[in-house]
């Protein structure tokens, strides 16, 4: 890469940054933490999968992971004032948290905020004061710091469910295959998103991709490509530690860089 991404920012008149799988600290925490090795196996069984999510959830009310959130607040120094908009692949919404602005960010795979049935029309609620939810997140959290882990053979989840109804986080997963996502949280956002979109043609325009895999490429990898194939003016830097590769018709006005797109942003902001 020629230039440093403060400089590419610098030269640039606008920027969209997508964010992705490698920035899921919860993902990558849960599975290294030895506590949750019991409970992620009995995710893991027919029947049991509904409740991965609301571990992850339980894993991210009570941790935090300093790594991911310095390179946040690195990432915001290094943009500045330049306009931007983010777009993530990913569940958490860190990026609000560390100086980024909710009118220029969308997530449409989901979040931690909210629950849903399997009918839009049921509307929303709030995780964090449902309480038929929170027995659950609080029963886990129980088993992982009372009891190290380990609990009594036999013991059961039951799904939150209330009004006659199951309630599931407002997320697309694999876990919830049988479920129909409610898009309604996120379509403002999008909305927001593609009406910057519109005013990016023949812009200089930035396209940070950091650490986006193929879960959901529809979402970020594609677009980013597509928009840098029709503006001849736009420029893409895909970060990754395996999909860093770019497509030939494209290779001229792309950056592809074989490195954790966590650490690169580290390295990137230092010394700001």
């Amino acid at each position: 890469m020629a230039q440093a991404l403060k400089e590419m920012l610098q030269d640039s008149d606008l920027c969209i940054i997508g964010i992705g799988d490698e920035w899921n600290w919860v993902k990558k925490g849960i599975r290294s933490d030895s506590r949750y090795k019991n409970i992620l196996e009995y995710c893991d069984n027919e029947g049991n999968q509904w409740l991965l999510p609301i571990v992850e959830y339980e894993y991210a009310y009570y941790n935090i992971d300093n790594k991911v959130a310095d390179a946040y607040r690195g990432l915001r120094k290094l943009v500045g004032d330049k306009k931007h908009f983010i777009v993530s692949d990913i569940f958490l919404q860190d990026a609000l948290l560390f100086g980024f602005d909710y009118e220029r960010a969308v997530y449409p795979c989901g979040n931690f905020m909210f629950l849903q049935t399997n009918d839009e029309s049921d509307g929303l609620l709030n995780a964090e004061k449902t309480e038929e939810f929170r027995e659950v997140v609080d029963k886990i959290h129980s088993i992982i710091t009372e009891h190290d882990g380990y609990w009594q053979e036999g013991i059961t989840f039951a799904k939150p469910f209330r009004d006659g109804k199951e309630w599931y986080l407002n997320q697309k997963r694999p876990e919830y295959k049988k479920i129909k996502y409610n898009e309604a949280p996120y379509k403002d956002g999008w909305d927001k998103y593609l009406k910057y979109l519109t005013g990016t043609v023949n812009a200089k325009l930035l396209l940070l991709e950091l650490g986006v895999g193929l879960d959901y490429p529809t979402v970020v990898r594609w677009p980013f490509e597509k928009v840098v194939f029709m503006n001849e003016k736009a420029h893409l830097v895909r970060v990754h530690e395996r999909l860093y590769h770019h497509t030939p018709e494209i290779a001229d006005r792309t950056d592809s860089i074989k490195m954790n797109s966590v650490d690169y942003i580290l390295q990137e902001c230092n010394g700001l």
